[in-house]
């Protein structure tokens, strides 16, 4: 991975690495005449087969087939299951989406690997997979941004060329996509849903591309078309900031002038820093805090704080580091803290529990090493790693989702994956 790019916010395990697609001040966009408004374009979009079912069966350890390893704060909540799958499948995890995945297969003799069969798929862990939901996510290259909603509808939010060297957003609802506006260089960033509200996060719109974000807040029921727009404009007119990725849905956090608010938090990349916006759905967005970020992120989420995983040192364009794979929690208010492991990650995911969070990621044993290893850490409340990254096994890619101190962590190594179901908390 190169060092300047930023891991995309839901658990990816992807064909290629996908480029992610000074103080600042905000406002929430007032809604132009109802004249002036234009009928939204609501069009139908492609979608591919369901792929091939996954069937699970229980997983017998023994000599030579030793489990995974959990870091401590974890244990087993249920037995260990594992599925054949093609060795050329890949999936994603909604970040609290236990039991469920968005899965492509793939054509991998083709390049890129052409998809031929995707869905989102409910688990059975005694037996085939169930209730595929088609999303339209057709290209390897292109995958949509995906939220889940609580009632287990997913949307997908994706960017396409219109005409004048702009590009439209669309917002995937109930079999159709509707477009939030066309502009320059105009794209969909991260989208997240909880039991209340959806939210998606996007370059700013505007015929002439131009730093910051836009957060578009809605309910998932209702079309993308009524969702209320917050802008954030840097004051800084040399600023470079840019979408990173959605931290948090809903968080209730208090304020000594405002008292508590309900808020969700977006992270965007500015300079050499990370830079956490509060967004409320009436209230003006608000800077919450920095972290630096010289070398790249892979996650942010929050915690009691705001917190960010991010490398250590540089990174060059083969994934290889000067000083080995060294990896920060960054966090706002309180001291940088360090983790190491042989190699700087490929990809990771950072996820509230209960109490603390989750930190997991992926990572080849040294430099140019083709073996990699899925690593686990329990964080405290404040975003403190509880312990050393716990080795939890051999990978070619992984998934995790958390609800409460539920944890699910899907493991693939070739063609067999095995699904972790595992209760984590912080001391």
């Amino acid at each position: 991975m190169h060092s300047s790019l930023i891991v995309a916010p839901m658990s990816l395990a992807l064909f290629a690495a996908l480029p992610c697609c000074n103080r600042c001040s905000s406002s929430s966009v007032d809604p132009p005449d109802a004249a002036d408004v234009e009928p939204p374009e609501v069009v139908q979009v492609d979608v591919l087969p369901p792929p091939a079912a996954w069937t699970f069966e229980p997983m017998r350890l023994g000599p030579g087939i030793p489990g995974p390893a959990l870091p401590p704060g974890c244990r087993m909540r249920e037995p260990l299951v594992r599925a054949k799958v093609h060795a050329s499948t890949r999936f994603v995890a909604a970040p609290s989406a236990l039991g469920t995945l968005v899965i492509a297969d793939a054509d991998a003799s083709e390049a890129p690997p052409r998809l031929r069969g995707v869905a989102a798929v409910e688990f059975d862990p005694k037996g085939k997979s169930s209730s595929p939901f088609a999303v339209p996510w057709t290209d390897a290259a292109a995958m949509p941004r995906l939220a889940r909603t609580s009632s287990g509808a997913w949307l997908a939010a994706f960017a396409e060329p219109s005409t004048d060297k702009l590009s439209k957003v669309f917002v995937f609802q109930n079999g159709s996509a509707t477009s939030i506006g066309e502009g320059d260089k105009f794209d969909a960033f991260d989208m997240s849903c909880d039991d209340d509200a959806c939210m998606l996060l996007t370059t700013r719109l505007g015929r002439v591309s131009a730093a910051g974000a836009d957060v578009w807040i809605g309910k998932p029921n209702e079309s993308v078309a009524s969702w209320q727009r917050h802008e954030i404009v840097p004051s800084a007119g040399d600023s470079d900031a840019r979408p990173s990725g959605i931290a948090s849905v809903a968080t209730v956090s208090t304020d000594a002038d405002a008292g508590a608010r309900r808020e969700s938090v977006v992270a965007l990349f500015e300079a050499s820093e990370l830079v956490f916006w509060g967004v409320g759905s009436v209230d003006k967005p608000r800077e919450m805090g920095r972290v630096p970020a010289p070398f790249g992120i892979v996650d942010a989420t929050v915690l009691g704080r705001p917190v960010a995983l991010v490398y250590g040192a540089p990174v060059d364009d083969d994934g290889c580091a000067t000083q080995g794979g060294v990896m920060r929690f960054s966090r706002v208010g309180a001291p940088d803290v360090d983790v190491r492991a042989p190699a700087p990650a490929t990809n990771g995911a950072l996820r509230p529990l209960a109490r603390g969070g989750l930190a997991t990621y992926i990572a080849p044993l040294g430099c140019e090493v083709e073996r990699k290893v899925v690593y686990a850490i329990v964080l405290d409340d404040d975003g403190a790693p509880t312990s050393a990254p716990m080795p939890v096994g051999d990978a070619s890619s992984f998934a995790v989702a958390t609800q409460g101190d539920k944890v699910d962590l899907w493991i693939q190594r070739d063609d067999d994956v095995v699904w972790i179901r595992a209760t984590c908390t912080a001391p």
